[in-house]
């Protein structure tokens, strides 16, 4: 883990606490023990079976499945899983992970607010979009978005998204929100104002950026980003707040 200026983190893929779980691992990332305030970001990965059981009793959480095929039962509904799959799980409601294929299923998992434990299952399963079924919005001159869990899911804390940073660099900007990035695809630079030391991220990379901290990513070429963003308050990735330089 790489500790930057205002509380900015950027984690690279090894990074992070493992447990596991019958044929579930967590690896969790963003966390309260490194430095977060509302958000987690962990990365699970389910081998071939039926994971246990958990609940978030306070939390909501949203998944999103990078690789792998499955099933998620939620109070007993099941949503397929497989790759640009997000997930939206009330506080609450109990939870369990099938993987149905030989190959590994990876998830990357976001909660708000922070909670420590599970407790006693609660209200029925909630919905799940694909990315393909969502409209593409533009954010900037050049940058492309898609909502994943939203508020049209019944989620009120956070925001999911998927976006894409073309061979560019952004211009210095804060958000008045908290925010988890989880890096797809390509390789790139953060950038934070007034300061030298730029931290480089790829595939696997975890970036995390509190509120109001002035920043900019910067995608040097020739490949796209493709990222998972999630944050709170929730509201729109496009909200920036560029500054004077």
């Amino acid at each position: 883990m790489k500790v930057l200026q205002g509380g900015c983190r950027v984690f690279e893929p090894e990074d992070g606490t493992i447990t596991t779980a019958g044929t579930w691992t967590s690896r969790s990332v963003v966390s309260k023990n490194s430095g977060a305030k509302r958000v987690t970001q962990s990365v699970y990965d389910y081998e071939p079976g039926h994971s246990p059981d958990v609940v978030n009793p306070d939390s909501e959480e949203v998944l999103y499945v990078q690789t792998g095929e499955g099933v998620c039962r939620i109070d007993g509904a099941e949503h397929e899983l497989r790759p640009g799959m997000a997930i939206y799980i009330p506080p609450g409601a109990s939870r369990s992970i099938e993987n149905t294929t030989p190959a590994t299923l990876r998830i990357i998992s976001s909660r708000c607010p922070i909670d420590e434990g599970f407790d006693a299952a609660g209200p029925p399963a909630k919905l799940s979009v694909h990315e393909d079924d969502r409209e593409q919005i533009r954010a900037g001159e050049n940058r492309i978005f898609r909502y994943l869990v939203h508020t049209d899911l019944g989620c009120k804390q956070i925001t999911q998204f998927v976006g894409w940073i073309p061979t560019s660099k952004a211009p210095f900007h804060l958000h008045t929100y908290e925010e988890a990035i989880y890096i797809l695809e390509g390789r790139g630079i953060l950038h934070l104002e007034g300061h030298l030391n730029a931290s480089e991220f790829g595939p696997g990379s975890s970036i995390y950026l509190p509120d109001g901290v002035v920043h900019c990513l910067e995608n040097p070429g020739p490949d796209p980003i493709r990222l998972l963003g999630v944050f709170h308050p929730s509201g729109s990735p496009g909200a920036a707040y560029e500054t004077d330089d």
